[in-house]
């Protein structure tokens, strides 16, 4: 009890900080993409069907100077994002290590594709904080969601391969993160059963985002049209039936007050989500944390201000820009206004506020979550 307790404490005062950096317009964190391309198919994701230019994405040398303009500014997390990151290997680990040298924690998401023991090995030498291991089933039923075969078991082989790595070391976090959708939700009971042989840290389900067509359309800013990579690949939407997301609710009830063993389930994601955002996408239009605090940095250095506008360009942190230049400039900060004035369309559909929530999100959670466990 003590322990989460202060984990409360701690998260809550994380909260209250970017909160009052947020009014500031101060970049706290990093999301980089070193590049979009992809070796995964997912149903729920198009960023791999972008036409990525390859040829534009930054040597490490030249990641090198972002990473110093980042340090330099104070940010003080990395996230080291793609399209699959692990198709620049001739970065990721030099990244990880330059991070780890400066006091820069480090998170790293994967689809496990390109994940060997040597990668492993490697990630875990360099000084990796996190890694997030995405599983949306168990077996071929995963396969099926990523669009790859064998995806399954690249996942389960580079858990293994890591938790080797770490050789009875605490680092990285390993974290399993699961989008759920129409496809999948039935399969969540079957990946945490499956998890409680590994050492797995806790497990994220997170619900499927579509953004709507309607909506991209209706976001151009000064010319400039969104780029969500959280739009179904297929001719179908994946969003969930009033029906599923009943049962769906049913599932996460009995696994937050069963009796069961398995890794720790961080619901937070899903308990954030209302009801609509199951079934039509629709959060509601909510006060964005992320495009005042979360610095994002696509493969060739521009900045931007919100990873679903890849081409609304505040700066460029290899080219010429300091950050202390650009963020909070005039050009970003209209675009924080449009935001906060519930300008921009597909911000209605954006799940980006469920993993950065704002204070009073953060507190209504915890006032749930004591409601819910005195009512079992």
């Amino acid at each position: 009890m003590i322990r989460q307790l202060y984990g409360i404490a701690r998260e809550l005062t994380g909260d209250i900080n970017r909160e009052l950096d947020s009014y500031r317009v101060k970049g706290v964190d990093s999301l980089l993409f070193l590049t979009y391309r992809c070796t995964s198919r997912c149903k729920t994701c198009n960023i791999w069907k972008r036409n990525a230019d390859k040829d534009a994405e930054l040597s490490w040398t030249e990641w090198k100077t972002v990473l110093e303009r980042l340090r330099d500014y104070g940010i003080r997390t990395v996230e080291i994002f793609g399209g699959d990151a692990l198709l620049r290997k001739d970065v990721i680990f030099e990244m990880i290590r330059f991070c780890s040298d400066n006091g820069i924690r480090t998170y790293f998401p994967t689809n496990s594709i390109l994940m060997d023991k040597e990668t492993a090995e490697g990630l875990v030498e360099a000084g990796l904080d996190t890694i997030y291991f995405s599983l949306d089933a168990v077996a071929s039923d995963n396969d099926v969601v990523r669009g790859v075969n064998g995806a399954f078991d690249k996942v389960r082989n580079a858990i293994e391969a890591v938790a080797d790595a770490r050789n009875g070391s605490e680092h990285p976090k390993i974290i399993i993160c699961s989008t759920l959708s129409n496809m999948n939700f039935e399969s969540f009971g079957e990946i945490v059963s499956f998890l409680k042989d590994y050492p797995v840290d806790a497990v994220y389900p997170r619900l499927v985002t579509e953004f709507s067509a309607n909506n991209i359309d209706a976001s151009t800013i000064d010319g400039v049209r969104p780029d969500p990579y959280f739009v179904t690949s297929e001719d179908r939407s994946h969003l969930f039936s009033p029906e599923q997301t009943r049962r769906f609710h049913e599932i996460v009830d009995g696994l937050k007050s069963g009796d069961r063993q398995g890794p720790y389930i961080n619901f937070q994601g899903i308990d954030f989500a209302p009801e609509d955002a199951f079934i039509s996408g629709e959060y509601g239009f909510r006060r964005c944390l992320v495009c005042s605090t979360l610095v994002t940095v696509a493969p060739n250095g521009d900045v931007t201000p919100c990873p679903f506008y890849p081409g609304f360009v505040i700066g460029n942190l290899f080219r010429r820009d300091a950050l202390v230049e650009i963020w909070g400039s005039r050009r970003h900060r209209e675009f924080i206004s449009l935001q906060r004035r519930n300008m921009i369309r597909i911000c209605s559909n954006c799940i980006m506020p469920t993993f950065y929530p704002t204070l009073r999100d953060r507190l209504r959670y915890y006032i749930t979550r004591t409601r819910d466990k005195i009512s079992f």
